[in-house]
């Protein structure tokens, strides 16, 4: 094994050219992929150029298509002899001094797809930290800083695909010059579109969230990757300076019209110190990034269900101050993903809306109890749903056509996410316009598992598989699948920080594993439908005879039963629907539907 590690640590390129398909053979057969540097968990400026390394994260953008050298032919000046070279899996053709590219012979162009991926938006902390634990190569601080390195003379091996469709036979090469140019952004001050900020480059869902950037070129299966989709890509590392957009060189507007503006070059060319460029070899879908979970053997994962939801149900009991009911529907929402869209309809998506929260006695309620959910899931994120958020933050993604590309929201989140909104936190004010569509992005989201992009011109919806809990004091003005109104018992209500202080001390590391564990191999387990369901068919038809005007029973009655079933029976270990878990369902959605009717006004 330690050879066959040796050999990753060694590759290069050209030897992955000359064989690669026994390359990406060895590579699959790896037992060990921690040790091919992750550069989510060790800095890129640590590991020389051309580097095979590791990313994970989410495809945040797609660039257009780059053309690139696939086959040039180098000419020494001085020894007379002419090399064949390939720019596959590098941005730089490293010609020497003394050689030139003969655009004679040889040529041969080809494309490859460009990618931004960013690390996973909302990645909680212990999760970062057993990434970490598990990735981080203490050897590798022992390496030189490559940031630091002076330009060296290099000949890029790209053009844009606006030039390239032009003139699909000449090929843009940016020579010496490039390492003379002084940085773009050091004349920005009689041009205030010059100057680019670090969090315009990197481009974030979330605000101040720590993330990383990584621009991925794809040269096979582009075509089957989506935005927003998690991947792990091993490629080579591209860390040249020369590539930052502050150096492209002074061009003559009247022999070479300008295709990109200025801020364009430069946002979709960022530093490499701060945005390395990964050349795939090889790219893997991930259902999950939670680092507890490998392989999932469903028949284990039912088995040790029970002992994983006692746990939890505890410790949800008493943060949901002695609430049993109000603990139940959060495990099923916890553990509820989109497991099938049909057109319009979609699947599995579980809302769940907490109200009659303690605010009057404990203001920072409904935050404690976050901070609680998130020591449990992989991935989330926090919203206050206060008027200055609402009014200012930018939650759908946009076109930025001025830098030709899409400006990150709060709602480009990958598979799994859980966003809380807190409404508890909404004072008197008045939305403005921004507000109002935030708002109605937000239920829009909730209602359809959709995020609408803005393209300025058109919109453009993309599915989202993103589960939305709301706390507030009464009924949302949002949407949701399944309102919870909490009933608090008054022992309980006294002593809620002792509770917290007590469920802290309680989930030890150890527990919380097999929590965590628990949450994420459920949504991965696969569900089967019984043939034998006389029992729902038997209770619809009864429910159906005792409905009356103001109590209907519907079609969605029974849907809104099913998913809560199917959630019911997954938490207790069973991948299929029985009597018991049904009874328990209907006895569930009896109890908060008869809370929902004999509600009255808060008074905590």
């Amino acid at each position: 094994m330690h050879d066959l590690m040796t050999d990753f640590e060694t590759v290069t390129p050209d030897m992955w050219l000359a064989n690669e398909e026994s390359w990406k053979k060895k590579l699959l057969k790896l037992p060990n992929w921690f040790q091919i540097p992750l550069i989510n968990c060790n800095a890129s400026h640590n590991l020389p150029d051309s580097t095979l390394v590791r990313f994970r994260g989410m495809i945040q953008d797609m660039h257009n298509p780059e053309f690139y050298f696939e086959q040039f032919e180098v000419y020494n000046k001085v020894t007379k002899e002419t090399k064949t070279k390939s720019g596959k899996f590098r941005d730089t053709a490293n010609v020497m001094k003394n050689e030139r590219l003969n655009y004679a012979h040889n040529l041969k162009s080809a494309q490859r797809q460009t990618m931004v991926v960013v690390s996973m938006p909302g990645l909680n902390d212990w999760a970062q930290s057993l990434e970490e634990k598990q990735n981080h190569l203490k050897h590798l601080e022992q390496q030189p800083n490559t940031s630091k390195r002076l330009l060296p003379t290099s000949t890029k091996l790209k053009r844009s695909y606006e030039e390239a469709e032009e003139d699909s036979d000449a090929m843009e090469v940016v020579d010496e010059a490039v390492a003379n140019k002084e940085p773009k952004t050091t004349e920005a001050k009689d041009n205030a579109t010059n100057v680019v900020s670090r969090e315009h480059l990197l481009n974030f869902p979330l605000p101040d969230v720590p993330s990383k950037s990584c621009i991925v070129k794809i040269y096979d299966e582009g075509d089957s990757l989506k935005l927003n989709e998690m991947i792990e890509v091993v490629g080579f590392l591209s860390v040249d300076p020369a590539l930052s957009g502050e150096f492209q060189p002074e061009r003559n507007p009247l022999l070479e019209p300008q295709i990109e503006s200025e801020v364009e070059t430069i946002t979709h060319n960022p530093p490499p110190s701060l945005v390395p460029r990964l050349h795939a070899v090889y790219v893997k879908k991930l259902d999950h990034c939670n680092p507890l979970v490998n392989d999932i053997n469903q028949e284990t994962v039912l088995k040790e269900a029970n002992a994983a939801r006692d746990h939890l149900l505890k410790a949800l009991t008493e943060l949901l101050l002695g609430d049993k009911l109000a603990a139940e529907y959060l495990i099923c929402h916890l553990i509820a993903c989109v497991y099938l869209r049909q057109e319009t309809m979609t699947l599995g998506q579980f809302c769940l809306n907490l109200s009659n929260l303690p605010i009057q006695k404990y203001p920072e309620y409904a935050k404690q109890l976050y901070d609680i959910i998130k020591q449990f899931v992989t991935k989330s994120y926090y919203l206050p749903l206060t008027i200055e958020n609402m009014n200012t933050l930018c939650l759908l993604p946009k076109k930025d056509y001025d830098c030709n590309r899409l400006t990150s929201g709060v709602l480009q989140l990958s598979k799994d996410t859980h966003l809380v909104l807190d409404e508890t936190k909404m004072e008197q004010g008045r939305l403005d316009a921004t507000g109002v569509a935030n708002i109605a992005a937000l239920g829009s989201m909730i209602m359809t598992q959709k995020v609408e992009y803005d393209f300025r011109y058109y919109k453009m919806h993309f599915d989202s598989d993103v589960s939305v809990l709301i706390l507030s004091e009464g009924k949302s003005l949002l949407p949701s699948d399944y309102h919870v109104p909490l009933r608090p018992e008054e022992s309980s209500l006294q002593i809620f920080d002792a509770i917290v202080e007590a469920a802290t001390y309680y989930l030890k590391e150890e527990i919380m594993n097999v929590i965590r564990t628990y949450l994420t191999s459920l949504k991965l387990v696969k569900y089967t439908i019984n043939d034998n369901l006389k029992f729902v068919e038997d209770d619809f038809i009864e429910m159906r005879s005792k409905a009356d005007a103001e109590n209907p029973v519907t079609a969605d009655d029974l849907h809104r039963l099913l998913v809560l079933a199917r959630l019911v029976s997954l938490s207790r270990g069973f991948d299929t629907l029985n009597k018991e878990c049904w009874d328990i369902t209907k006895n569930m959605e009896a109890e908060r539907q008869n809370r929902i009717k004999n509600r009255v006004a808060p008074t905590l």
